[in-house]
């Protein structure tokens, strides 16, 4: 089968284009920057929200250019928001990983078949874990003696900290629910059990790497939910959309998992102030769209 080379239009191109599908551009040399410098592609993850119909792409009447970089600038400060936000989170979930689990299992626990499900998924992580000691450039690292040590990895607080927050996710999820570390460290949290802190930590690393990519983070609708929970011992939400709702797989719920894991994590954190703060910044942005329901900012959770 031959195959078609579809040509990369020119950024003259690409602002004729723009302009024959009604998009309103008050600035040409800042409508030509922003094409040069993040991307008609880039851009069109924005301004695809802005369409009347996905056939021709046609903008609704009025949309601006401006509007489509309010859009683009509020995504990307929210982003680093939530960095910041996850940062701490992430953090806090190794040392208290490392802190419940070494004084009970040892310093390898994390290679211990005798504490795992899924022995496949632990060979699966041991890879990746060999992987990153491999192209780490940490003194701890390098000094590590497999002869002296008896062990062929570092011990836990010098493998873990070079670990990714997804491989941190998955050595927790992994741990079997016998063992009574993994529900103390769910309390830690606020949460009763396990299974809803594996679950709440893979939907902040995923979303952890949403952010890191620059990915379209605002109206995106996620695939991986979070597991629902009723009452808990922190401050929460009593909104909650049902189940395999449009809502639920919104950004809203997953915000609210951050908010509640902070309160552990970073106590008297900012994160709700700096939230609104960033909503009143940017007021042409539809919350209603990212999930968030009618009176959210009165709900506990963020006060």
């Amino acid at each position: 089968m031959n195959s078609i080379d579809r040509q990369f239009p020119l950024l003259s191109d690409q602002f004729k284009i723009l302009q024959q599908r009604g998009l309103k551009i008050n600035d040409s040399v800042v409508t030509n920057h922003y094409l040069a410098h993040v991307g008609y592609y880039r851009l069109a993850d924005y301004w695809q929200f802005f369409h009347k119909e996905k056939i021709s792409n046609a903008f609704v009447v009025g949309t601006t250019f401006d509007q489509v970089i309010e859009l683009y600038n509020f995504d990307r400060e929210l982003r680093l928001l939530l960095l910041d936000a996850i940062e701490r989170i992430e953090v806090s979930f190794r040392a208290i990983m490392i802190n419940m689990m070494c004084p009970i299992y040892g310093s390898n626990w994390f290679t211990d078949k005798m504490i795992f499900f899924d022995e496949g998924r632990l060979n699966g992580v041991v890879e990746t874990i060999d992987r990153e000691l491999d192209r780490s450039d940490e003194e701890c690292v390098k000094l590590h003696d497999k002869k002296k040590s008896g062990f062929e990895h570092p011990p836990a607080w010098k493998t873990l900290p070079i670990l990714s927050f997804g491989t941190l996710s998955k050595i927790y999820r992994n741990i079997k629910n016998d063992i009574k570390e993994k529900r103390i460290i769910a309390k830690v949290y606020g949460l009763p059990q396990g299974k809803w802190l594996q679950s709440w930590i893979q939907v902040v690393a995923i979303l952890r790497n949403y952010c890191a990519h620059h990915s379209l983070i605002c109206y995106r609708t996620f695939s991986f939910l979070p597991k629902e929970i009723g009452e808990v011992k922190l401050p929460w939400i009593k909104g909650i959309s049902s189940a395999g709702s449009i809502e639920s797989k919104q950004l809203y719920y997953q915000l609210c998992i951050v908010r509640y894991l902070l309160h552990t994590a970073s106590p008297g954190n900012d994160f709700s102030y700096r939230l609104m703060e960033l909503f009143v910044k940017y007021r042409g942005i539809d919350l209603e769209r990212m999930g968030f329901l009618e009176n959210w900012d009165e709900e506990d959770l963020w006060q």
